[in-house]
């Protein structure tokens, strides 16, 4: 007579061990990165265009630590242009499609891209 073995859903439950419970607890948050490097890390990981993801980094090379482009330094569409070598309707989709997915915000939302 052969006894069945049992699954694991029918183990009884255990307290995980300290070093389990280490690995899988969150990590806190770590406030010392600074922004822009995750908006690169994050629009490198993103399915978009290659064109949309080069205007986002030209536009992020902009930026100060906290994701913000300075009143001084805005590329304005000509300098993505120049910075990106793409054409005026690559760069504008880009840009759009940047805006629309939530990459960038524009503050004056209804000033068209400045040359």
């Amino acid at each position: 007579m052969t006894t069945a073995r049992p699954t694991p859903a029918q183990m009884p439950r255990r307290a995980p061990s300290d070093l389990a419970r280490a690995l899988t607890d969150p990590a806190p948050p770590q406030t010392h990165q600074p922004y822009r490097a995750l908006y690169e890390q994050a629009v490198m990981g993103t399915s978009m265009t290659p064109h949309s993801k080069f205007v986002g980094i030209a536009l992020a090379t902009h930026a100060d630590a906290s994701g913000q482009i300075p009143e001084g330094r805005q590329p304005r569409l000509l300098g993505l242009i120049h910075e990106t070598g793409l054409h005026v309707g690559q760069v504008v989709v880009a840009l759009n499609t940047l805006k629309q997915r939530g990459w960038i915000r524009q503050v004056q939302p209804t000033a068209p891209y400045d040359t």
